[in-house]
C-alpha cells in the first residue's frame, strides 16, 4: 500500500498545486491584464507570471514522466502487449468513482447545450425566412449546429467515461476500453470547433487561448488513454498529458466561471455554452485525476490478468 501511495503522490500533489496556482493567476490576469476594450495590456505582470508558471509546470511534468518507474511491459499468453491491464485493478474504487463522476458531469452538459443550440437554430431559421421575404435583417454568424453537435458529443463522452469506469471495476474485452476512451477525444474535436467559433469572432481579445489549449490537451489525453489498450501505449506521455489537462482545465474553468458571473450580473440566463464548457472542463479534469491516481503505482506493479481460461492465468 505504501508503494502504491508513494507512486502517485508526486503527480497528484504537483498537478493540484499547479492547477491552484494557474487558477489564481488566471483570476488575477482577468482582473488586471485587459483594458476595457478587451485588448490585452502589453507586459502585464499577471500574464507574464502565468506563462512562466505554465512553462515550468510543463517542464516539471516532463521530469516526473522521465523518472517514472516503469516495469517490464505486461504480457499475455502469446507475448502480446497488454498495457490496458494497468487500469484493470478491481481492488481500487477511486479511479472508477472519478470516471463515473466525470461521466455524470459530461451528461449534465447535454441538457444545457442541446436547448441552447436548438434555440440558436430556430432563431437562425426565423431570420432566414424573414430575409427571403425581403426584410432587412442580418443573419447571425452562428446557426447553432456546432452547439448541438457539442451537446451530442457530451453524450458520447459520458458513455465513454462510464465504460472506462466499468473497465476499472471489472475487466472488459480486449479493445473495448480503447474504443470507449476514444469517444471523449472524438467529441472534443467538435467542442474545439465550437469553442473557436464562439470566441474567435472577437480577434482583439486572446483570453480564450487557454480554453483552446485545454480542449486540445484533453483530446490528446483521451487518445493516448485509448492507445493503452490499442497497441500504441505511451504511458509516460499519458501521465504528462493528464497532468497538463488538469492544470489547463483548472485555468480555463476560471474564465468560464467569470463569464457565467457576468451573465448572471446582467440578468441573463446562465444556461449557456459557458456553463456547458465549465461542465466539460470539470469532467476532463476528473478523468485526468483518475489516471494520475491509478496509473503511476500500477506502472510499477501492474495487476495480474484475470483468470478466465482455467490452466492459463495469463489468457484473457
Amino acid at each position: 500500500m505504501n508503494k502504491s501511495v508513494s507512486g502517485r503522490v508526486p503527480w497528484l500533489l504537483s498537478a493540484a498545486a499547479a492547477a491552484l496556482a494557474a487558477a489564481a493567476l488566471r483570476r488575477w490576469q482577468l482582473s488586471s491584464a485587459f483594458e476595457p476594450s478587451g485588448l490585452a495590456a502589453p507586459g502585464a505582470q499577471a500574464s507574464v507570471i502565468l506563462v512562466c508558471v505554465l512553462f515550468m509546470t510543463s517542464a516539471w511534468f516532463i521530469l516526473l514522466a522521465m523518472y517514472q518507474p516503469l516495469t517490464k511491459r505486461p504480457m499475455t499468453l502469446g507475448q502480446a502487449h497488454r498495457w490496458d491491464l494497468v487500469f484493470l485493478d478491481a481492488g481500487d474504487p477511486v479511479y472508477p468513482a472519478l470516471a463515473v463522476l466525470a461521466a455524470f458531469l459530461a451528461l449534465t452538459a447535454v441538457p444545457v447545450l442541446l436547448p441552447v443550440g436548438l434555440a440558436q437554430w430556430q432563431h437562425y431559421r426565423e431570420l432566414l425566412a424573414a430575409l427571403k421575404q425581403g426584410l432587412d435583417v442580418q443573419l447571425p454568424s452562428n446557426n447553432g449546429m456546432l452547439t448541438i453537435a457539442t451537446g451530442v458529443g457530451a453524450l458520447l463522452s459520458a458513455l465513454g467515461l462510464l465504460q472506462m469506469g466499468r473497465d476499472g471495476l471489472r475487466p472488459g474485452k480486449r479493445g473495448r476500453g480503447g474504443f470507449s476512451a476514444a469517444l471523449p477525444g472524438v467529441a472534443g474535436c467538435v467542442w474545439l470547433m465550437e469553442s473557436f467559433r464562439a470566441h474567435a469572432a472577437n480577434p482583439v481579445r486572446w483570453d480564450y487561448a487557454p480554453q483552446l489549449l485545454a480542449i486540445v490537451c484533453g483530446m490528446m489525453f483521451y487518445m493516448d488513454f485509448a492507445g493503452m489498450s490499442a497497441g500504441a501505449a505511451r504511458p509516460r506521455r499519458l501521465l504528462w498529458l493528464a497532468g497538463m489537462t488538469a492544470v489547463l482545465s483548472a485555468l480555463s474553468m476560471v474564465t468560464a466561471a467569470s463569464e457565467l458571473s457576468a451573465l448572471s450580473a446582467a440578468g441573463l440566463s446562465v444556461r449557456s455554452t459557458q456553463l456547458g464548457d465549465l461542465l466539460l472542463l470539470l469532467s476532463q479534469t476528473l478523468a485526468a485525476a483518475g489516471v494520475l491516481w491509478r496509473l503511476p503505482p500500477n506502472l510499477e506493479n501492474p495487476p495480474k490478468p484475470p483468470n478466465t481460461s482455467g490452466p492459463h492465468p495469463d489468457r484473457i
